[in-house]
């Protein structure tokens, strides 16, 4: 079944339920700036007048394929009432549909939280016709609590990293090193908004990085990915201190920070100290 199948029989549907009020579709579907493909999800969010009346009788899931495996993250255990609940239901046939029940009374702040939104079923006339953009999901210019954040977890975490190879414990060092590519990431996507006047979304997982970032930085990020032993990863880790360091300054200069360059050159001082102990 075709993403368009499916919205068509969604609608037909919710039409039918007079509880459905209003049906909004959400994500990468409602993005005029993404090319469709074959492996998207169907967001959609449905606001009803009685959420309780419509999450005790979840059959309408079935109506739309044979059910492979679904999620229902927001489900509390003996729980009944809700303010949101969603439905993450992948289909046999391929199809994918993640449907949030809202109550109605939620529309405005819906639909003004999310700029991806495109009414696809309106009955009372109330919702508008907003156009659909990617503005609420494009990289937001940081303050200096959220640099301080970023920039102190990644210098933090790294000597952990050091630690972890000294005692030969790979996973513990692996696991910190994922945490320090985060940050690098996220101080690459402020790097990248300043740039860009704060006007781009780089995606869910940050893939849209590689329009904006130099090659050789984009190309040590995915390097970093590939450290599996103690020689990779020490590898992976003067990569990241270097690139990090580098990004980190430029975004402090755009925003009018703090570089802090004196506490790096302490940090990189007590490195010296965590590698060479006990020798």
């Amino acid at each position: 079944m075709t993403n368009e199948q499916v919205l068509e029989q969604l609608c037909e549907f919710m039409n039918r339920d007079d509880n459905v009020r209003v049906l909004v579709l959400n994500g990468s579907l409602a993005n005029p700036n993404v090319d469709r493909d074959d492996y998207q999800d169907v967001d959609v969010s449905c606001f009803v007048r009685d959420m309780y009346a419509f999450l005790r009788d979840s059959s309408w899931i079935d109506h739309f394929g044979v059910v492979l495996l679904q999620q229902r993250p927001d489900e509390v255990q003996e729980h009944t009432s809700y303010n949101r609940y969603a439905y993450l239901v992948q289909y046999e046939a391929g199809h994918r549909i993640d449907l949030t029940v809202r109550p109605l009374c939620d529309l405005e702040t819906a639909l003004r939280a999310d700029s991806l939104s495109l009414v696809l079923l309106d009955k009372d006339e109330i919702a508008g016709q907003p156009i659909s953009s990617d503005e609420t999901y494009r990289v937001k210019r940081p303050n200096s609590f959220d640099y301080e954040q970023c920039w102190n977890e990644f210098w933090w975490v790294s000597l952990y990293v050091i630690k972890g190879l000294r005692r030969k414990q790979i996973l513990y060092a692996l696991d910190h090193l994922t945490i320090m590519r985060s940050m690098w990431k996220q101080m690459m996507a402020w790097n990248v908004g300043f740039a860009t006047d704060f006007t781009v979304n780089i995606g869910k997982s940050g893939d849209g990085l590689h329009h904006y970032v130099q090659s050789e930085e984009w190309e040590a990020y995915l390097q970093s990915y590939k450290a599996h032993d103690t020689v990779s990863i020490e590898a992976a880790f003067q990569t990241m201190t270097h690139h990090f360091e580098q990004v980190s300054r430029r975004v402090a200069i755009c925003a009018g920070f703090d570089d802090r360059a004196e506490e790096v050159q302490q940090l990189r001082a007590a490195y010296s100290t965590l590698w060479y102990s006990n020798d």
